[in-house]
């Protein structure tokens, strides 16, 4: 489910943005912004072995019309429980900033796997990330918890090594192997509309992300479920 207006994950998997005066209504905005009695997850279209619910520029009105709904932000955690017979997992992209629409996506989740780009920029996020997360904990999803924490854009340098080293350190989730930075890979697997093991199923990134799957599956308690499906 892509809940960012700039739509990244949509064209990744190849698919269009929806366009046209009711592209809103082929994203999430249709589950928590339509009528009480119009609330409902879109059709997903079927890309590379998934369902993929799009998004497009105009799920940003999502932005300052939620907070005047009322249960709002747990709009999208009640449409997606609907879901649970038909898919084994979910997976919600939010926006990379921490706003309404980070918010939805977070309380509609279980677990979180929180990206964080080596370097003082990607630690100094994590407070934001943290403080969220616990008050969230607090307020209305108890049970929420980062699963695990990914470093990424990692380079074989001191500062890079330093930053995976303070993250692990810091004791505030699991830490995954981490994800090299590869300055041509990723953008242009994502300008092919593929992800990146089909698009250089070769690459060394490939390995990498398989075992980020893996270790994530093993914090989820899925091992077994992820030996069967291999």
């Amino acid at each position: 489910m892509d809940a960012d207006p700039q739509a990244n994950l949509t064209r990744w998997m190849g698919l269009d943005a929806p366009d046209g005066p009711d592209a809103r209504q082929e994203t999430l905005y249709a589950a928590v912004l339509n009528a009480p009695e119009q609330l409902r997850l879109p059709q997903p279209l079927p890309a590379h072995g998934v369902d993929v619910i799009r998004s497009c520029l105009d799920l940003a009105e999502v932005e300052p019309l939620l907070p005047g709904q009322v249960m709002g932000l747990q709009r999208l955690r009640s449409a997606i429980r609907q879901l649970e017979t038909a898919y084994d997992f979910v997976l919600i992209d939010p926006p990379p900033s921490l706003g309404q629409l980070s918010t939805l996506a977070v309380l509609a989740a279980d677990h979180l796997v929180v990206p964080v780009p080596a370097g003082n920029k990607g630690l100094e996020g994590l407070n934001g990330v943290t403080r969220m997360v616990s008050t969230f904990q607090q307020v209305s999803v108890p049970a929420l918890r980062i699963a695990l924490m990914v470093p990424t854009r990692v380079s074989n340098t001191n500062l890079s090594r330093d930053s995976v080293e303070m993250l692990r350190s810091a004791g505030i989730a699991p830490v995954s192997v981490p994800l090299s930075e590869r300055p041509s890979l990723y953008p242009n697997s994502q300008l092919h509309g593929l992800p990146v093991a089909l698009y250089d199923p070769r690459n060394p990134a490939v390995g990498e992300i398989q075992t980020v799957t893996e270790e994530l599956l093993q914090q989820l308690g899925e091992v077994r479920h992820a030996q069967a499906q291999h």
